[in-house]
């Protein structure tokens, strides 16, 4: 979509000044011939691609701000979500052993001890699969945002080499 976009403003763009261009050139031409308007042309088309190419260029550096900010919030907020599970399962996995704790060691207890320890063995378990859960999560909106800023790296010189090959077929 935004490619449409480029490509129209472009097409604008190009159509508005080439004929702005060619009557500043055509004054040249007339007082000083067919090498200097030759090269007015050409000069002329470079300014306007680096126009374009540095509005294009804020356009991405502001669009890769955003994705920046996108992805650092999304991550916060898996981190904090995260720490309240891990904190949750420490306090409850503290709770468990202290239980234990407090069941003694009697034949009595055995029972229920038992049963505790299965209980605490199935909480750690949970808190270490959330914990690599979490590590995957991380590492995977890692590698989405940096494929995402990857993009908009290379959209610049896309951009730069249809605006050239435009101007190679132009002329």
């Amino acid at each position: 979509m935004r490619k449409i976009f480029a490509l129209i403003g472009l097409c604008i763009l190009l159509l508005s000044e080439s004929a702005l261009a060619a009557q500043n050139c055509s004054d040249v031409r007339q007082k000083s011939g067919g090498a200097a308007y030759q090269k007015c042309l050409y000069d002329e088309q470079e300014t306007r691609i680096k126009d374009q190419l540095a509005a294009y260029k804020i356009m991405i550096d502001r669009t890769i701000e955003s994705v920046k900010a996108r992805y650092d919030t999304q991550i916060n907020q898996e981190n904090f979500s995260w720490k309240d599970v891990d904190l949750k399962m420490q306090i409850e996995e503290a709770s468990r052993k202290l239980h234990i704790a407090q069941l003694g060691t009697g034949k009595d207890e055995a029972e229920q001890i038992s049963k505790e320890k299965n209980i605490l063995s199935r909480l750690q378990k949970i808190r270490s699969l959330t914990s690599s859960v979490h590590g995957k999560k991380m590492s995977r909106l890692q590698k989405r945002k940096d494929a995402e800023l990857a993009d908009y790296d290379s959209a610049y010189t896309e951009y730069e080499l249809k605006l050239r090959q435009q101007q190679m077929s132009s002329l």
